[in-house]
């Protein structure tokens, strides 16, 4: 049998009985994706499906655990995977943004990345030298996170984002074409650099996609480094 399948049987036997609510939604695709993301942690730490699945189940406390506004996670491995996901996206952004150094703003947001990328990574570095000592007086500090909010911020900074896309490239639109359109008259690329600049102009919004992806990874962390996770 599928994992997925097996996911959502044992899903459908939680939820039994139960009415189709649009909370009892929630919480379902939220135990979902906690039992799919320690299943995965599971089969990497070499268990077969079978176990990684028995596993995952017999360490979720029932419907309790999720009720609960807050976890408790392992501190340090929580901000050093949040902190190399972060530098990840950053090296990703500056690596993508390379060619367009031939334009003078693609060079400056180049240059930005790098910065970015250069201050995340000092802070990284920071915290794994800092969190080494923690590690050598065997101290075992966990953070509570309040798992509501943190999932609403979650689903904001994804609307936030498509919203501040689509409000530039609205603007863009409008400031390059909207005389054409309000005159009749056809819109012209005049030539390759010209086209160039259009494209720069509409992809550069994109590259705030860090942004969501960062807070996306905070909330996915959370079910990954939760205290009594060991196997």
């Amino acid at each position: 049998m599928k994992m997925e399948k097996r996911i959502n049987r044992h899903l459908d036997s939680l939820f039994a009985g139960t009415q189709h609510t649009r909370e009892h939604q929630e919480l379902k695709e939220e135990i979902r994706s906690n039992l799919t993301a320690r299943i995965e942690d599971y089969l990497e730490k070499g268990m077969d499906e079978e176990q990684a699945f028995q596993t995952a189940v017999q360490h979720m406390d029932g419907m309790e655990q999720f009720m609960s506004d807050y976890r408790s996670v392992k501190r340090v491995p929580y901000w050093t995977a949040l902190l190399q996901s972060t530098l990840i996206y950053s090296l990703a952004a500056w690596i993508v943004t390379i060619p367009m150094r031939m334009m003078l703003e693609g060079a400056a947001l180049n240059n930005t990345f790098l910065l970015v990328s250069l201050i995340v990574g000092a802070v990284y570095g920071f915290y794994l030298l800092s969190s080494r000592q923690r590690e050598v007086s065997n101290e075992q500090s966990t953070i509570r996170i309040h798992m509501p909010l943190l999932r609403q911020w979650q689903r904001r900074a994804w609307w936030l984002w498509a919203a501040a896309v689509l409000a530039i490239w609205g603007t863009q639109a409008a400031l390059r074409f909207g005389s054409n359109v309000w005159f009749s008259r056809p819109i012209q690329v005049d030539g390759p650099y010209q086209l160039a600049v259009l494209l720069f102009a509409f992809a550069v919004p994109l590259l705030s996609i860090m942004i969501p992806l960062v807070v996306h990874r905070a909330y996915r962390n959370v079910s990954k480094y939760e205290v009594g996770d060991e196997i």
